[in-house]
Parts: structure tokens; C-alpha cells; sequence
């Protein structure tokens, strides 16, 4: 089921009240937001890494440039694992969260 919600424009827009993507995540937002966020944190810390290795200071994009060439493939499925192992409420019962998860048991709360 849909609800309406109104934009800045006030035309109407359609929101899906199951906040999944298209294989199922039941959590898509959630995960989206905390893969930016781990993003980020990845790229601040190889801009610092960066900076000390040349002695000079390195900015966002320039680390950002090399985080995405050098470091960043291994990563996304490894927070997708992470996320869906130790931080998504819906694992227990999450097939998509668990075919992420196989050679690892989600830890006892």
C-alpha cells in the first residue's frame, strides 16, 4: 500500500511504505545511510593516511579519487555483510541478509 506525501513543489509524490529496494531489503534506507556514512569515514581516513605518507596535505577529492581506484570495491560488500549481519533488525528472518552472511553466524544479543 502507498501513501501520498506532498513536495516542496506541492505536487504529489507516491511513498512505498515497505522501505525496500527491489530484492527485498527491508531496510534499504537504513543501509544506504550508514554505507554513505561508512563512505565517508573510509575516504577521511585515507585523505589523513595520505597526507602523512607525502607530508603535504591531501584534500577530500584527491583522497576520494584514490579511495575509489584503490580500496573501495573490497569494501562495499564487506559493510553490506556487516550491516546486515550485526546491524539490521530484520536478519533473523532476512533471506537477501543472510545469502550476504553465509560463512558468518550473527553474534547472541
Amino acid at each position: 500500500m502507498a501513501e501520498e506525501t506532498v513536495n516542496a513543489s506541492s505536487a504529489p509524490v507516491e511513498k512505498s511504505r515497505n522501505d525496500s529496494d527491489k530484492r527485498g531489503c527491508k531496510a534499504f534506507r537504513n543501509l544506504k545511510n550508514w554505507q554513505i556514512d561508512q563512505y565517508r569515514i573510509a575516504v577521511d581516513e585515507n585523505k589523513w593516511y595520505m597526507s602523512e605518507r607525502s607530508g603535504r596535505y591531501v584534500d577530500w577529492e584527491e583522497a576520494e579519487e584514490d579511495f575509489l581506484h584503490n580500496g573501495y570495491y573490497g569494501c562495499a560488500p564487506l559493510w553490506r555483510k556487516q550491516y546486515c549481519a550485526d546491524r539490521c533488525d530484520h536478519f533473523p528472518d532476512c533471506e537477501l541478509g543472510k545469502s550476504f552472511c553465509k560463512d558468518e553466524e550473527r553474534p547472541a544479543s
